[in-house]
């Protein structure tokens, strides 16, 4: 990190619910569950911590009785403490504090917290994406560039699940921002924003001042778009493992694609990603089962067949079941008999002996939160 320069995070928990409003219904973005063990959250916080960030606000909206359950006093990312460390603000937290519509006003909600901790620059980020930033690299860069605001973004073919959902960048040689697009068509690569940005604190006080004066929400918007040729904008361009949260497709393929070393190890390499202990014994594989290419957290107990899926801590299926292309979150269980293909269940669900269902990879079939099939 650039020396002497204090950095504070600012998290909001709750963008881009409307991609996986199924995952979201009971829950924020933040706190939707990942790869056998983490939440979307703590790539992002371990991403902070990782780079000395030891300041982090968390910006909620509704649902955020999940995350507080998760993150707690952030003890798990070394954020536990007396000065600084985690701190999560609910709507209405604060007089004249009301449940905002885009970022500038979640930014006016906390801005006694803002203006009153110590920093020089802000990281603001959402949560809808799993990644491993080299932040440290990032702060470098925009001390060196001298820049107001630092975008990161990725270089790829635009989804059609974000086409109406997106923030593109035209990019110079010395990475210069010249323009700023919103809603790129699907099928066209451009610099796609990671939704994560460094900003300078004086200028992000005077930001959400004008914006709140003005009627203003939309940060990309209202500030990024509209400011592009008055501030100094640059890109860092993020060239590392990603995976967006934009569909339940989406969200199907991140969590499989972990069944796969090389994206398991180019996610999990560069630094440790913390998240909540569970005390659970190891997984137990009974004789007669079978596991093929598939993420099998601890505390589960299985008697059937498993091939290429994610099962999450405490999963159970049971004997003769068969579980294919399927992500069984925290405590799901699949009784005896049971056939699972392409399937997503989330937390606590029961498929009851001899029960079938079947997706296609193009769309899964998802089972609700503690749902007996």
């Amino acid at each position: 990190m650039s020396e002497n320069k204090k950095v504070l995070g600012i998290v909001f928990a709750n963008m881009h619910e409307h991609f996986v409003s199924e995952l979201t219904d009971l829950r924020t973005m933040a706190s939707v569950p990942f790869g056998g063990r983490y939440r979307l959250i703590d790539f992002t916080l371990s991403d902070m911590v990782a780079a000395g960030v030891d300041n982090v606000g968390v910006v909620v909206k509704r649902n955020y009785v999940s995350l507080m359950d998760h993150v707690g006093s952030g003890r798990e990312y070394d954020l536990a403490r007396k000065i600084g460390g985690l701190k999560i603000f609910p709507p209405f937290g604060e007089r004249g504090n009301n449940n905002y519509t885009g970022k500038l006003e979640a930014l006016n909600g906390i801005m006694r917290y803002i203006t009153d901790t110590p920093f020089d620059l802000a990281i603001l980020t959402d949560s809808n994406f799993v990644a491993s930033i080299d932040y440290t690299d990032v702060v470098d860069r925009h001390v060196k560039t001298g820049a107001d605001i630092t975008a990161v973004y990725k270089t790829e073919i635009i989804d059609e699940s974000v086409e109406k959902d997106n923030v593109t960048f035209e990019v110079g040689e010395d990475k210069r921002i010249t323009a700023v697009y919103l809603n790129e068509k699907a099928g066209v690569k451009a610099a796609n924003s990671m939704w994560a940005y460094v900003v300078n604190k004086e200028l992000l006080i005077d930001l959400v001042k004008e914006g709140v004066k003005k009627g203003l929400t939309n940060f990309e918007k209202d500030v990024l778009q509209a400011k592009c040729g008055e501030i100094k904008l640059y890109g860092y361009e993020y060239t590392g493992y990603l995976a967006r949260i934009s569909s339940m497709k989406s969200y199907f393929d991140a969590n499989l694609a972990l069944t796969k070393k090389e994206n398991m190890r180019e996610l999990f390499s560069k630094h440790p990603v913390y998240t909540k202990i569970r005390d659970d014994a190891p997984a137990r594989y009974i004789d007669g089962s079978s596991i093929k290419a598939s993420v099998v957290a601890d505390g589960c107990y299985i008697e059937g067949y498993v091939d290429n899926s994610v099962l999450f801590r405490g999963a159970k299926v049971g004997k003769d079941a068969i579980v294919i292309n399927c992500v069984l979150m925290q405590d799901t269980v699949v009784e005896s008999g049971a056939y699972l293909e392409n399937v997503i269940c989330d937390k606590e669900t029961v498929i009851t002996r001899g029960k079938k269902l079947k997706g296609e990879r193009t769309h899964p079939v998802y089972v609700e939160k503690q749902e007996i099939i």
